[in-house]
C-alpha cells in the first residue's frame, strides 16, 4: 500500500511561486509564509509526488526533469482553480439574473400571467421565467420551484412562507344571448330552472359546489345539476361566452369577457366572500435578487389577479 500523502493546492502554489521568483525567502514573503514553512511545504509536495522537483544549492534553485514536467501542469491547475473561484464569487455577488421556476394554476397562467409576460421581459430581460401550469400544491424543494402561486387556504403546506398577492371574487355569468333566451336568475334558487356549466376538480374528481352568501345563514353551498361538466376553467368560460349556460367562476377568468360585453354578471348581491391568491416560497430562506424581482413584479400587477 502506498504511503504517499495527497498533494494540496497550497503545495502547488508554493512550488509555482518558488520557481517563478527563484527564492524560498521571496516566495515566503509573497505567500505570507515563513521561509521554513515554504521549504516544508515543498518537501511535502515532493513526498506526495514521490520524486525530487527542485535542485537546491546555496545560491540557486533549478528544476529537476520531474519538476520541469510538473511546472506547466501546476500552473494550468492553479489557473483553473482561479477561474472557478472567480465564477463562484461572481455568482455570489450577482443574483439579479437567471432562471426563476414558478408553478401556477393552469387557468391563472393562461388568463393572468401570459398577458403580463411581455411587460416582464421588457422590465427584466436578464431573468428567464420557467412557468409550469399545475393545480397541485407541492413542496418547493422537492419540485425544484422557486415560487408557487396558489388559491384558497394553505393549511396543508405548513412551513412554507405565504405572501398575499390578491383577493378575487366569484361571479355567476351568462352570455347576452343566453340571458335573452332564458332570463336572469334573481336568487340562487332560480338556478334550478337554468342550464349551468359545472367544473370537475381534477384533484378530487368531484364537481365543485357553488357558494353564495345567504343573508340569514351565511355562506351556503349549492350543488349544481349541470347541463355540461368540464375540467378546464378556460373551456368553461368559453362555453359560457358561446351561450351554453351559466357559470360560477373567478372574476379574473372572465374580466375581459365582461368588459367586452361577451358575458354579463348575475346574482351579484349573493356573491360569496373573496378568495386569496398567495405567493408561496421556501421557509426561512434569503431569496436571491432575481426571485425578489419576480415577487415585486407580481405585487405591482396584483390587480390582474383580482
Amino acid at each position: 500500500m502506498s504511503t504517499k500523502s495527497a498533494l494540496t493546492l497550497a503545495q502547488l502554489q508554493c512550488f509555482v511561486c518558488v520557481v517563478d521568483v527563484g527564492s524560498f525567502v521571496e516566495a515566503g514573503r509573497r505567500l505570507g509564509m515563513t521561509t521554513s514553512g515554504v521549504s516544508k511545504t515543498l518537501a511535502r509536495l515532493e513526498a506526495a509526488c514521490g520524486v525530487r522537483l527542485l535542485n537546491r544549492s546555496t545560491h540557486a534553485l533549478s528544476l529537476t526533469p520531474e519538476g520541469e514536467r510538473l511546472i506547466c501542469v501546476a500552473r494550468d491547475a492553479l489557473q483553473a482553480v482561479s477561474e472557478v473561484d472567480l465564477t463562484l464569487r461572481s455568482a455570489a455577488s450577482y443574483t439579479g439574473g437567471g432562471r426563476v421556476r414558478v408553478s401556477v394554476p393552469t387557468a391563472i397562467l393562461r388568463s393572468c400571467l401570459v398577458p403580463l409576460l411581455q411587460a416582464f421581459r421588457t422590465e427584466h430581460p436578464d431573468i428567464l421565467l420557467d412557468l409550469r401550469g399545475s393545480d397541485q400544491m407541492m413542496d418547493l424543494a422537492d419540485g425544484a420551484f422557486d415560487l408557487v402561486l396558489r388559491t384558497g387556504g394553505l393549511e396543508t403546506v405548513p412551513g412554507h412562507r405565504r405572501q398575499l398577492l390578491a383577493r378575487f371574487s366569484w361571479l355567476v355569468c351568462g352570455s347576452p344571448d343566453y340571458l335573452g333566451r332564458r332570463g336572469a336568475p334573481k336568487t340562487p334558487l332560480d338556478l334550478r330552472a337554468h342550464d349551468v356549466i359545472a367544473f370537475r376538480n381534477q384533484q378530487t374528481g368531484l364537481v365543485d359546489a357553488w357558494r353564495f352568501t345567504d343573508r340569514e345563514n351565511g355562506i351556503t353551498r349549492w350543488q349544481p345539476d349541470p347541463a355540461l361538466v368540464l375540467d378546464d376553467a378556460n373551456a368553461i368560460a368559453a362555453a359560457a361566452v358561446a351561450g351554453v349556460g351559466l357559470v360560477w367562476t373567478p372574476s379574473w377568468l372572465v374580466r375581459e369577457a365582461i368588459s367586452s360585453g361577451s358575458l354579463v354578471p348575475v346574482l351579484s348581491d349573493w356573491s360569496c366572500e373573496p378568495m386569496d391568491i398567495s405567493i408561496v416560497r421556501r421557509p426561512q430562506e434569503q431569496n436571491p435578487e432575481r426571485i425578489r424581482k419576480v415577487i415585486a413584479f407580481l405585487i405591482a400587477h396584483a390587480q390582474v389577479f383580482a
